[in-house]
């Protein structure tokens, strides 16, 4: 009979509907798993332009895409500076959102890169900075540790492996001026005149911040996968000319 049967207490009945829904959803999870289709498309045939009407048009576009790439970078930070912050320039405003995207993705990395550093740590014993090779990316892996110019490679690889472009990335050694103490870190030179500084370790700062934040350290080396350059204060540069060409080399 109706009556008879067991009424639930009225804050019962959101909890055992919540208990149904849950294991509904834990249910239709494991259907949807179970019963995901098999691939029905291979997307990787070799295009042929017999019987595609689309093949003319992929065909032109790739050829004026690659003719224009030298000129269809973004705007670069003087170009970002220049034009204000109410511009209507997509390409300006499209480097400024990339931007600023690049730059939360950093700071996540940097994080993440001090919490492995600390897990992978190897103190290498004073030597001779001159007789110290450093790891490669490979040899990091393969060691599995290293001292810290071994494992700024964990952010230096990550920021290229998220597309951070090449010419904007660079190790630098800095030098303590307190004791003369070297360190390795990335800089991302989104500004050629004030890059990002990514610590791995952690020694020189825990947070992202610009170069000119940083209070004591100075940078004696700069380098990537191709190139190598001295870093000199602006005041003892030969001329103002020479800084400038400097930063306009890095910011292309």
């Amino acid at each position: 009979m109706a009556e008879d049967r067991l009424q639930l207490h009225p804050l019962a009945r959101p909890a055992a509907l919540c208990a149904g829904l849950a294991l509904l959803a834990l249910g239709s999870g494991c259907a949807s798993s179970m019963l995901r289709p098999d691939p029905i498309f291979t997307f990787f045939e070799i295009a042929s332009p017999r019987g595609d009407p689309w093949y003319q048009n992929v065909e032109d576009w790739q050829a004026r895409e690659n003719e224009h790439r030298p000129t269809e970078r973004l705007a670069n930070a003087e170009e970002i500076r220049e034009a204000g912050p109410m511009t209507g320039l997509l390409r300006v405003k499209m480097a400024k959102w990339t931007n600023k995207e690049r730059l939360a993705l950093a700071k996540e990395i940097a994080a993440w890169a001090q919490i492995e550093s600390r897990r992978h740590f190897r103190f290498d014993p004073p030597t001779n900075a001159a007789n110290d090779p450093w790891p490669t990316t490979r040899d990091l892996l393969a060691n599995n540790r290293d001292d810290c110019d071994g494992l700024d490679l964990i952010s230096y690889k990550l920021l290229r492996e998220f597309g951070f472009p090449q010419d904007q990335l660079y190790r630098a050694i800095v030098r303590r001026k307190s004791d003369r103490g070297n360190h390795m870190v990335t800089l991302w030179f989104e500004d050629p005149r004030d890059p990002w500084v990514i610590d791995a370790s952690g020694v020189v700062t825990k947070r992202v911040r610009r170069f000119s934040e940083l209070l004591g350290w100075t940078p004696t080396v700069l380098f990537n996968d191709t190139q190598q350059f001295t870093p000199r204060h602006i005041r003892d540069a030969s001329d103002v000319g020479n800084v400038a060409r400097s930063e306009d080399q890095a910011a292309r």
